[in-house]
């Protein structure tokens, strides 16, 4: 029968094989070992024992001595954890249990180190934080840095996560009701204004990007050609499977359920493929024209054995391989640089300016309502002599 370790005790304290002096030193012990891990001890060449705290460097005449500073500093620590302690807490406990991806740990991770990383609140103890403090340091950082509503957004995220994770234990902060009294002007957060030309894909280059990937007929190239048909996200487009190809009658769509996920692990980026979408409504059936069929076909002959729909030489190919032939693509074709979101972003101003039904638009995009599509992904392509020939024609008094 197996006994946790706390039965274990329980059961050796019953029958008298141990007293409670005993429990308790191997009890501290255990803690002791506990609260050492990740600490790097050295002796230099006149028997001084090192280590560092807080990039401190400390220095006692004994091993013991050292050890107990250690131990002394990691209980003081998590009696009195200091902003950073919290954040690190926070976000563990988070991927511990499941709650965010380890490519979520890592921006919340960049986040700290833009907004938070260097200033004064990192090293103010979580129990200290006060609501006029935490305003302060808000407005000043919305300030100093020039943050947008979108980079306030990632910010108060973090926050927002540390203060529910602090809740009882280090605040008495309520996130709810902090966030819900702290209000903006129209002038708090930096505009940033987006140019059409940076955004979208023109009319006359359509056909000339288009055009190049055709007579490429490279399985990179039919990729990017694949994205201009669908709107599909590369993270997405580099995770589509030949199962994930639905022909029903005489339809044919993708069924898209999964993406493309990238994470740190040992100072090494890491791609791995996500069995879930970006969001509920990414999971969707894209459905494909006649020539989006031909491009699939095509793709599928250039890759007749692999699991994945995009792979080159057994190997699949993720979304930098894609990002890499558009930055060519772009360059071959002597127009501006852009990414592979502004295909994206091409597509659904394309089927806006077509007039298709805003509920098959939102299907398309993966979106739950018309609003995200116009308000992000909506760039008119038209030229300025049809912009003026439009306006001539619809104003006639």
């Amino acid at each position: 029968m197996y006994y946790s370790q706390t039965e274990y005790w329980q059961a050796a304290l019953e029958s008298g094989m141990i007293d409670i002096a005993t429990l308790r030193a191997e009890m501290d012990m255990t803690e002791r070992k506990k609260l050492l891990t990740g600490h790097k001890i050295y002796q230099d060449k006149k028997n001084f024992w090192y280590t560092r705290l807080d990039n401190r460097l400390v220095k006692r005449t004994t091993k013991e001595a050292i050890e107990d500073l250690i131990v002394e500093y990691e209980r003081a620590k998590a009696a009195e954890p200091t902003v950073r302690d919290v954040f690190y807490m926070f976000i563990d406990q988070k991927l511990r249990y499941g709650d965010i991806s380890k490519s979520t740990y890592d921006r919340y991770e960049r986040d700290y180190e833009r907004y938070i990383r260097g200033r004064e609140i990192e090293s103010v103890r979580f129990r200290a934080l006060t609501e006029n403090y935490l305003e302060h340091f808000i407005r000043c950082t919305i300030a100093d840095l020039g943050l947008t509503s979108k980079a306030y957004s990632n910010l108060k995220t973090i926050l927002r996560g540390m203060l529910l994770f602090a809740k009882g234990k280090y605040t008495d902060i309520s996130a709810q009701a902090f966030f819900g009294d702290l209000q903006f002007s129209k002038n708090t957060f930096k505009k940033k204004i987006l140019k059409k030309e940076e955004q979208v894909f023109s009319e006359e280059e359509i056909p000339i990007v288009t055009g190049y990937l055709h007579r490429k007929n490279n399985i990179r190239c039919l990729g990017i050609l694949l994205a201009f048909q669908t709107g599909i996200r590369v993270g997405e487009l580099a995770a589509i499977r030949k199962s994930d190809i639905i022909c029903e009658e005489d339809t044919v769509s993708i069924h898209i359920q999964r993406t493309e996920t990238k994470y740190r692990e040992n100072g090494v980026y890491v791609t791995k493929i996500k069995e879930y979408p970006k969001s509920s409504a990414g999971d969707r059936y894209v459905f494909c024209t006649d020539k989006t069929v031909e491009t699939i076909r095509e793709i599928e002959a250039l890759n007749p054995d692999g699991e994945y729909l995009f792979e080159e030489h057994g190997e699949r190919l993720c979304e930098f391989a894609f990002a890499n032939a558009l930055d060519w693509l772009c360059k071959s074709c002597k127009i501006p640089k852009r990414s592979m979101h502004k295909i994206r972003k091409t597509y659904g101003t394309t089927l806006i300016d077509a007039g298709v039904d805003e509920c098959i638009i939102t299907e398309q995009m993966g979106h739950s309502d018309i609003n995200c599509t116009r308000q992000y992904y909506y760039f008119s392509t038209k030229n300025r002599d049809k912009k003026r020939e439009q306006i001539q024609s619809a104003i006639t008094y």
